[in-house]
């Protein structure tokens, strides 16, 4: 039996390659965190009470204003109804198709089932409904 050879290779560098894509994102977090208001990485214990309260406080507002949910509501114009016109016991309710509509949504707003919409136009498929064609639309 041959004994086989086995070189071990020095690390290139594309370990230091890979060492520095791992750090990176670590320093990246780093500096952006030292960069928030009171955080850093030395502490400063040496402030006093009246340094720390003067640091607290905030200017006075030359004017001060009440918040929008305090200041008082306005009146609102109440809309006046209209009158709908309602049609004739006995006169036939016509309506024209209009773009983008579908038959569901004339018959829901008519209150009646699309397949009386259909048996009563004689409309052999649903989908195909026309630009200003006029459908009769039923009762009930």
């Amino acid at each position: 039996m041959a004994l086989q050879e086995v070189r071990v290779s020095r690390p290139g560098p594309e370990r230091y390659v890979l060492a520095l894509a791992l750090l990176m994102p670590l320093a990246v977090m780093a500096f952006a965190i030292a960069q928030l208001p009171g955080v850093g990485f030395s502490s400063n214990l040496s402030l006093s009470d009246s340094q720390a309260q003067v640091q607290a406080r905030r200017p006075a507002s030359s004017a001060p204003a009440p918040p929008p949910t305090l200041v008082a509501p306005t009146a609102t114009p109440i809309p006046t109804p209209t009158a709908v016109p309602t049609p004739a016991p006995d006169a036939p309710r016509t309506y024209t198709v209009q773009r983008g509509d579908e038959l569901k949504n004339i018959a829901a707003n008519y209150g009646v089932s699309i397949w009386s919409i259909i048996n009563n136009n004689d409309i052999p498929n649903p989908d195909s409904l026309r630009v200003g064609q006029v459908l009769k639309i039923p009762k009930t």
